[in-house]
């Protein structure tokens, strides 16, 4: 069983009060177990400052985690944050692994070497892989996170991918043992005693609209026809002007992908509309399933985070969560962009411990009709690992 341990700090400059915030937080010498890993959120200013290379020096297990635009744990809440959640088990296993530098011609290889690697030194074969891809915008986040999933197999795969404050990402790592890396992704496997439950929710059901079309014709995350006609006049075809100033607007809200395998519904970001009326979307839009367009504002937000929680608060012997939330949905909260924080803090501070940061990317399992884990990449989304 696992336990997780949860501390934060907001000291930015002095890199030893930072240290001893976190440490006397933590307490590990009351509260270790035999095996640990940490999980590492923080503003990209934390690895400048040193905090991050500092914090990871101290602590006597691997490290792993991402940048981030805002997050909370312990009931602080804040745009520059460090936090770190340990999880410590005696019948649970850790392997933590980066990959090597990942480009286009050699990400399966890589992938499938580091997680191999990894897998090797458990003492029996992971049941939760925990993922953090790099965020390279000359490749995008579905041909790593696929590799990810094809070397998985069957485990089921949770994470996120690094964002940061700036909106054309710029400074989005990924974190292994107190360095940060551009293009590297890092891992950890678990084995033994674990068992976790995976929430995910995105865009409310009243949010969608009800002219569903067939993806046609695709490739990849690619969507070339949509009813045997371009992307762009599928658009056209339910009202949507062809038009540069409305095409910006659409980048903004969800398409939803039903897979048709008895797994609910996928959110997917729209990222690009090329000249010939195709479209780039944030991962895989099989050819055969179907898509529409959806919205999500303030209202839609604040109620599917409800849910979330509501359905979290049923769980029974929660050990601790772990949360991630689309980069998005803090965007559309505009000035109440805390919001949704203070409404997690809300339901679960004081009760069980819990970690949660914004997300450039979300990766969550779901299950099918014969109930088998399907791992899956989503946009727009807030998913939970409980365990």
């Amino acid at each position: 069983m696992i336990r997780m341990l949860t501390a934060c700090t907001e000291e930015l400059d002095e890199t030893g009060e930072a240290v001893s915030e976190i440490l006397e937080q933590l307490d590990l010498e009351n509260n270790l177990l035999n095996n640990s890993v940490g999980l590492i959120f923080c503003d990209p200013e934390f690895i400048t400052s040193g905090v991050v290379e500092a914090v990871s020096k101290k602590l006597p297990f691997d490290t792993v985690g991402v940048t981030t635009r805002a997050g909370t744990a312990k009931g602080m809440i804040s745009s520059v944050l460090f936090s770190i959640s340990v999880l410590t088990a005696d019948d649970v296993t850790f392997s933590a692994v980066r990959s090597s530098e990942i480009t286009s011609e050699n990400v399966d290889d890589v992938i499938s070497s580091a997680y191999k690697g990894a897998a090797n030194r458990l003492p029996e074969p992971p049941c939760l892989v925990l993922a953090y891809p790099p965020m390279i915008l000359s490749i995008g986040s579905y041909p790593v996170a696929n590799a990810i999933f094809n070397a998985a197999g069957h485990t089921p795969v949770f994470g996120t991918l690094p964002c940061s404050p700036f909106h054309d990402h710029r400074n989005s790592f990924t974190i292994f043992n107190g360095a940060s890396y551009a293009r590297s992704a890092v891992l950890v496997l678990l084995s033994g005693n674990i068992h976790p439950d995976f929430l995910m929710v995105s865009t409310p059901e009243q949010n969608l609209q009800k002219q569903y079309g067939i993806i046609t014709k695709s490739d990849g995350c690619m969507i070339y026809e949509v009813n045997g006609m371009s992307f762009t006049d599928y658009l056209a075809n339910n009202g949507v002007a062809k038009s540069s100033a409305v095409y910006d607007l659409l980048y903004m809200i969800p398409f939803i992908v039903n897979f048709n395998d008895g797994s609910p519904p996928v959110a997917r970001g729209l990222y690009s509309i090329q000249n010939d009326g195709s479209a780039v979307f944030g991962s895989e839009m099989p050819e055969g399933n179907t898509i529409s367009p959806g919205s999500l504002n303030y209202d839609g937000i604040m109620k599917t985070a409800e849910n979330l929680m509501r359905e979290i608060s049923l769980k029974k012997n929660v050990n601790g969560i772990i949360m991630y939330s689309c980069l998005a949905r803090y965007l559309l909260l505009g000035l109440e962009n805390d919001k949704e924080l203070k409404k997690i803090i809300e339901w679960v501070d004081g009760i069980t411990p819990y970690q949660v940061c914004y997300s450039g990317g979300e990766i969550c399992p779901v299950k099918n009709n014969a109930g088998e884990f399907i791992n899956r990449t989503h946009n727009y989304t807030f998913i939970a690992c409980v365990f």
